[in-house]
């Protein structure tokens, strides 16, 4: 199978749902270093995907070829005219073809759908980004620099991971691996120290669970909260904070949820996004501090 029929296969399954480059290297008989690089492309054209599990991809949960009206087939043809128009080196070119590009993908005035993605910093292949990659898939310790001349030696890298629009390094440091996380923007230096360290630790689960970067790994506070009617069906339909259960519908409409946090910050941004039909009611330090930023503004 070429290039052109195999990103095509590749785009029609996404599409479907998740993949997973060891199955798509079996029914297209081919290397899986051949199904990460089309992924790659995939990526580099700017389709939204996302690593649901180690070696699976998907597209972001609001996106769809067919939401776009693109079919697969355009969308291959796309994917190849942006690795083409990426080999020639020319900004020019570059410029123009990224708005065609953006025109395409942008949403249509006759389609019924309309997708917003965040927007934020594009996560972009440099020496930067390749040391980090390496050094993820190879275990092997960084020394980081920010941009605030910071200097922090023997970090762990795990993994990179997309919040709010923003690309995060997240490293684990020390033995009770304390997680540490750097906006890669802000990374100035990055040297790999040439040691390994032993993977004890997976916290895909806990980055799956988490709503914002504020994430640690062990979520030991329990946070109870009551919502309002008028803001009941949001919560039943959708989860807002980590690990966020309905323990009780009250006759009047109205919920108890729980959840578990790490930190504050967790949970705060959501609770002052809802305000005035979120409230805290354990623990009542959780309630202090929402009251007291709130007399401050």
């Amino acid at each position: 199978m070429n290039k052109m029929s195999a990103i095509i296969f590749i785009l029609n399954k996404l599409d479907s749902g998740a993949v997973t480059t060891k199955g798509l290297a079996d029914e297209l008989n081919v290397s899986t270093k051949s199904i990460q690089r089309y992924i790659k492309e995939i990526e580099n054209a700017e389709f939204p995907l996302y690593n649901p599990q180690k070696g699976a991809y998907a597209f972001a949960e609001e996106f769809s070829l067919k939401k776009m009206q693109l079919s697969d087939t355009e969308a291959g043809l796309l994917v190849l005219l942006n690795s083409f128009v990426d080999s020639l080196k020319n900004k020019k070119l570059d410029k123009s073809f990224d708005m065609f590009r953006k025109r395409i993908l942008s949403e249509n005035a006759d389609s019924p759908f309309f997708v917003k993605f965040q927007t934020g910093p594009k996560y972009e292949m440099n020496d930067k980004t390749r040391t980090i990659e390496k050094a993820i898939k190879e275990n092997e310790y960084l020394t980081i620099e920010s941009v605030y001349n910071k200097q922090i030696k023997n970090l762990k890298p795990i993994k990179i991971a997309y919040f709010e629009g923003f690309w995060y390094l997240i490293c684990l440091i020390g033995h009770k691996n304390k997680v540490l996380k750097y906006n890669i923007a802000n990374i100035k230096k990055i040297i790999p120290m040439g040691e390994n360290f032993e993977h004890t630790k997976d916290i895909t689960k806990i980055l799956k669970e988490s709503v914002n970067i504020y994430f640690e790994i062990d979520r030991k506070t329990k946070v109870t909260l009551s919502v309002a009617k008028k803001a009941a069906k949001y919560f039943k339909a959708k989860q807002y904070f980590p690990l966020q259960k309905i323990i009780k519908e009250n006759k009047d409409g109205s919920l108890i949820l729980e959840c578990k946090i790490a930190k504050k910050e967790e949970i705060l941004p959501t609770i002052f996004h809802w305000l005035p039909y979120v409230k805290v009611t354990e623990p009542q330090t959780l309630d202090t501090t929402v009251r007291e930023i709130l007399k401050q503004y």
